[in-house]
Formats: structure tokens, sequence, C-alpha cells
């Protein structure tokens, strides 16, 4: 599975072995809906569409109700995104009217990117949308500590050039964070934790995607406040007796 989606819960901190304190994100996982599944012209490679969230059936568009229906789904879905899937020897796409966990797909050591719309902090100056200095405090300017300045030059070119950085709404844009690490997956309390932070609020969406690459993670249990998984047990065969 390329991307899987999960719901930002806050931030906490973790210790590693080497006594390092690790910020991290703790993200809650839930079922991601495959809604569809089409096979590429490329072998092995399937488009999947995966419903994420919960909404109500009644307020969802006649189509998109009628989409899930047709997957053998009696609930709503917050939003539908398309993802792809390579299979392999060992694996193969879900099946239509399944359930994909992040759970199933990741583990400690992915390194992933994460996308996520970032908070909304309204109408916003130059200063604060995009770090402007601002003006001078002395020589006789009472009045321009944050403004931005001039905005072009005169007759030439007459205009203000398109993408000129000025006061605007900030915030609400989709951004993608590279190079984060999975530190931790909780199956119990359905939990994975994220090294580092993540655009979004409280309880929004996040779209992770494996990049493919592995790193060493180890945390002290005891320092972090998390239950040291359980060893798996391996049962030894029964072996014959013979007299």
């Amino acid at each position: 599975m390329q991307d899987i989606f999960v719901t930002k819960i806050g931030m906490t901190q973790a210790w590693n072995t080497a006594g390092k304190r690790i910020a991290v994100t703790r993200c809650k996982t839930a079922p991601n809906l495959v809604v569809s599944s089409k096979e590429s012209d490329t072998a092995g490679t399937f488009a999947l569409t995966l419903g994420y969230g919960k909404k109500n059936l009644k307020n969802m568009k006649k189509p998109v109700r009628s989409q899930l229906a047709q997957s053998g789904f009696a609930v709503g879905a917050r939003f539908l995104r398309g993802t792809k899937f390579v299979a392999t020897d060992e694996t193969t796409a879900p099946a239509v009217g399944s359930t994909v966990s992040a759970l199933d797909v990741l583990s400690v050591g992915d390194v992933v990117k994460v996308q996520g719309t970032s908070k909304g902090r309204g109408f916003a100056g130059g200063v604060k949308r995009y770090g402007f200095k601002g003006g001078p405090k002395t020589h006789g300017q009472s009045d321009r500590t944050r403004a931005i300045g001039s905005i072009g030059a005169g007759t030439t070119p007459g205009r203000v050039y398109k993408g000129k950085r000025m006061p605007g709404h900030f915030g609400v844009d989709t951004v993608t964070v590279t190079g984060l690490v999975i530190v931790h997956v909780d199956p119990i309390e359905q939990e994975i934790w994220i090294g580092g932070p993540v655009p979004g609020s409280i309880s929004s969406s996040l779209r992770i995607r494996k990049q493919g690459k592995q790193k060493d993670v180890a945390l002290d249990f005891a320092s972090s406040g998390i239950k040291e998984p359980a060893a798996e047990t391996v049962e030894p065969e029964p072996t014959e007796v013979t007299e």
C-alpha cells in the first residue's frame, strides 16, 4: 500500500535508549475503506480508492453514497482518495469491500512523508505570513514597523508582479513533511507515533506514504511511559517418544 490515512490526536515526548528526548506526534488509526480497485496497464499495479473518516450517509452526495453501497459498505466516509498498490509475491491487492489499517502497513523504523492541511490563521500581514523584517522604528517612521514597504516600481513595469508576497489569508494549505520516522506502533491502543511535528490541528486527517527506507529506532519504554510489547513466544514442536 502506497498511502494510508490516520487521525492526528496530539503530541507527546519519548526517549530512546541513548537518553535522547524525541518529540513525537500521536496518530489514531481507523479502518480505511477499500471502495474501488482497478488494475493499471503496469502488471501488478492497482489503483485503489480509499474512504476514511466518519460521516452520516444522509449527509453525503448521492453518487458517493451509491458508490459506497455498491462496494458493500453501510457507513459513510469523510472523504475518498486515490492511491496505488503494487502487488508482490507475498501480498495481493485488498478486495473491494474490505478495510485496511495503518497498523497493517506501517512498522517501527519506516521512513515516511506526511501530508496534511495546515492550521488556519485568518488574514495575516507580511511579517507574520512571510517573516518580513518590517520598516525602521526611527527617522520619523511612526507607523511603518510592520509594513511590507514598496510593492513595485513606477512607470516600468507599471503593475504589480503576479505572486508578490503581500498580506492575505494565512494557513489552510496542503503541507507535506518528508523524512519522518515511525518510532512506535501500539496495536492495543490503535496508535502510531511519528517522530517530529506534522501539519494540521488535532482531529485532522493525515496522509502517510512510505518512502522505502528504514532507520534503527530503539525507544526506552520505561522512560517513555510505554508498555513494552510482549515478545512473541514460539511453542516447541512436540517430539515423538519411541520405546
